[in-house]
């Protein structure tokens, strides 16, 4: 029975193995490719356009904003940066991006963010942070966030 199983194991094996020629693989992206959605992102929310922040996430994406409720899908993406957009809650955003990488279609990036927010007493902030973003290519070659989390840095 011991050889039985030992042969099934083999064989399955040896069907997901393939010669060179079978197996295509894709390049992983560049730390720069990665970080270009976060890159146009902030580039949208300085330019305080709300949508063209939103088209930088899938249709299903989730976003997971520190100490809020999940924010899903791209519509409701949309609504949550126009509201941080048109209080003034968000501006001159920069990020930097500390570490990306890619299989397949699929990839992350993590970075560090600084912006421009209004306090409780309406006077302006700077906020620092980071961020972690799962990227997924589009069929177009754009990577978009299916996943964004972020948080204060700790100083």
């Amino acid at each position: 029975m011991r050889n039985a199983l030992s042969f099934v194991v083999v064989l399955a094996l040896s069907g997901c193995s393939g010669s060179e020629d079978s197996v295509q693989t894709e390049a992983s992206a560049s730390k720069m490719e990665l970080g270009q959605m976060n890159r146009d992102f902030a580039a949208a929310l300085n330019a305080k356009d709300a949508k063209a922040a939103a088209a930088l996430y899938t249709e299903d994406a989730v976003l997971i904003p520190p100490g809020e409720p999940l924010v899903r899908g791209r519509k409701a993406i949309e609504e949550y940066w126009r509201a941080a957009v048109e209080s003034g809650g968000v501006r001159d955003v920069s990020v930097e991006t500390m570490d990306a990488h890619s299989s397949g279609s699929f990839g992350y990036e993590t970075g560090s963010f600084v912006l421009t927010a209004n306090g409780s007493d309406g006077e302006a902030v700077m906020d620092k942070g980071r961020y972690i973003e799962l990227l997924r290519r589009e069929p177009d070659g754009r990577w978009l966030s299916t996943h964004g989390i972020w948080n204060a840095s700790p100083e």
